[in-house]
């Protein structure tokens, strides 16, 4: 009947709709057939029913209502089309009404009202001049059933100024029902069309919200979760449920940030990093109105981006810093150590004047060594990464640290799996294990000195890399500041080691943590890029 589509709305839906509808009006035909044939059987409906020819009501009747069970059947299989059985069933109602009508004394009985109700629900069903053909049709037979009346003369008087005034009815009916039906279709079809609309754009935020690399959660006045994306469950590391679901129940620490928000707004840009995850997350918050409701929208970044960029800021003002440091320091130093060393050729020295010369050079070459890794730093290039497979190249590192730190095979212990490629600059990758080696063995204890341990973090697919010490552990006072700069507990270190290769990994997407300080030893974590 309707084969307007709009935005995927399919033809079989459009049509499960119009078969219902004809299906619901055969339900009308056949409570009225059952009424004709249940009055006259028992001989209790209105006195007129009939009363000109009995058994024409009765027979008229009694097929009437076996043509509506018949329509039940043919509705339900669909062996014809809906256009032709709202056509041939609207007609047989017209002429069905009509016969009962003229059996019971014609248009004075008052069943032409009858035939206003068929006309209606078929010009409903049906599209175009068929409408006013259902008119014509109830027209027509009206006012033959009247002439009939008329000619066997079985009334006094003739009623053709009522036959004509409801032919008349019969197409105001049709044109106001059809004018209705286009109207009632024109707002279905713009319910849809608005629906399927707001329906894909629903579906588009849906999709651009989850693909986002911005980890988002909205959190409703009472403190559930109402809507939370895939990247901010990577980043917290938590599946987590929007069904009724407290937030302080699922990340009792995101909820905490978000209590100190709401009694401190000035405090947007929290830096928080969930328990043994392996980033570092930047929380940010934001009220949202919504019906009066107060809600709050809860972005978080991966603060791996922003520690980059305040890295290449770090270094451009460090590559100032230590030009002039190599101006100002270097050539002094150069002077200090040059005299000392001529000093020392001379022999006429005490033996305190040379330790005392001993120590001059020493400390020269500590201040060196210390101005050499701050120009290591702003010097340092850019990650030229490449596909590394893992555990290869660190058997090559691992033989070129036993063989230069004369280690036996019960001193290293590696833990591996084959297969495993990470993206990494090994030059990088290099200056970095061998920082984390040499601390670890400068306070190992026991066999076994080094660990190597490869895992895989399912939660956020990324490979990463354990570097475990048979050490006594780190101080807290150290622990808290160990990746800063000049931060050390031996007096013959700069204190940039573990700083640099923080900054290293950085530079290589990767991220570096203490994630174990014991008496046993220390661990440290390297996160690879998860590519």
């Amino acid at each position: 009947m309707r084969d307007t589509l709009y935005l995927g709305h399919s033809a079989d839906e459009s049509g499960y709709q119009d078969w219902k509808a004809l299906q619901l009006f055969n339900f009308y035909r056949l409570f009225l057939a059952t009424l004709f044939v249940s009055f006259f059987i028992a001989d209790v409906g209105p006195i007129f029913f009939g009363q000109i020819y009995p058994d024409v009501f009765f027979v008229v009747s009694l097929a009437y209502l076996c043509f509506a069970f018949a329509c039940l059947l043919v509705i339900h299989r669909r062996w014809l089309t809906f256009n032709s059985q709202v056509l041939s069933q609207t007609s047989v109602d017209i002429l069905a009404i009509t016969c009962l009508m003229y059996a019971s004394g014609g248009v004075n009985t008052g069943l032409g009202v009858l035939l206003v109700v068929s006309i209606a629900g078929g010009s409903i069903l049906t599209e175009g001049r068929t409408a006013l053909f259902f008119a014509a049709l109830a027209t027509v037979a009206v006012l033959v059933s009247t002439v009939f009346i008329n000619i066997i003369g079985v009334l006094i008087y003739t009623h053709y100024t009522q036959a004509g005034i409801l032919g008349a009815s019969f197409f105001a009916t049709a044109l106001l029902a059809h004018a209705l039906a286009q109207r009632i279709r024109a707002n279905e079809l713009l319910a849809k069309q608005r629906g399927l609309h707001l329906q894909y754009l629903s579906h588009l935020n849906a999709q651009i919200v989850q693909s986002m690399q911005s980890g988002l959660m909205v959190i409703d006045e009472r403190g559930y979760i109402r809507q939370v994306n895939t990247a901010a469950q990577q980043l917290l590391q938590r599946k987590l449920s929007i069904n009724g679901l407290l937030l302080k129940t699922a990340c009792p620490e995101l909820a905490h940030y978000l209590t100190q928000w709401v009694q401190n707004p000035e405090n947007n840009s929290p830096l928080y990093r969930p328990k043994m995850a392996d980033v570092d997350i930047l929380l940010n918050f934001n009220r949202l109105q919504h019906a009066g409701a107060m809600t709050v929208l809860i972005s978080l970044e991966d603060a791996t981006l922003t520690a980059q960029r305040a890295q290449q800021l770090k270094l451009a003002s460090l590559g100032r810093l230590t030009a002039s440091i190599a101006h100002e320091i270097r050539n002094p130093l150069g002077a200090i150590s040059h005299a000392s060393q001529l000093l020392a050729e001379s022999l006429h020295l005490s033996e305190a004047d040379k330790r005392l010369l001993n120590i001059v050079n020493k400390q020269c070459l500590r201040v060196n060594n210390i101005v050499e890794s701050v120009l290591q730093l702003s010097r340092q290039q850019a990650a030229q990464t490449i596909l590394l497979d893992l555990d290869a190249w660190l058997l090559e590192f691992i033989k070129e640290l036993s063989e230069h730190r004369h280690l036996t095979a019960d001193q290293i212990v590696c833990h591996l799996d084959a297969g495993v490629k990470v993206v990494f600059d090994p030059i990088h990758l290099h200056q970095v294990l061998s920082n984390l080696a040499d601390n670890g063995l400068r306070y190992a204890k026991t066999n076994p000195l080094l660990q190597f341990c490869m895992g895989f973090n399912a939660s956020t697919c990324r490979v990463y890399l354990d570097i475990k010490d048979s050490g006594t552990g780190i101080s807290e006072t150290i622990s808290q500041q160990l990746f800063e700069p000049f931060s050390t507990s031996e007096t013959k270190g700069t204190g940039l080691g573990l700083y640099l290769a923080r900054e290293i990994c950085t530079a290589n997407k990767a991220a570096l943590h203490l994630v174990e300080n014991s008496p046993q030893g220390c661990c440290f974590r390297l996160y690879f890029s998860s590519q």
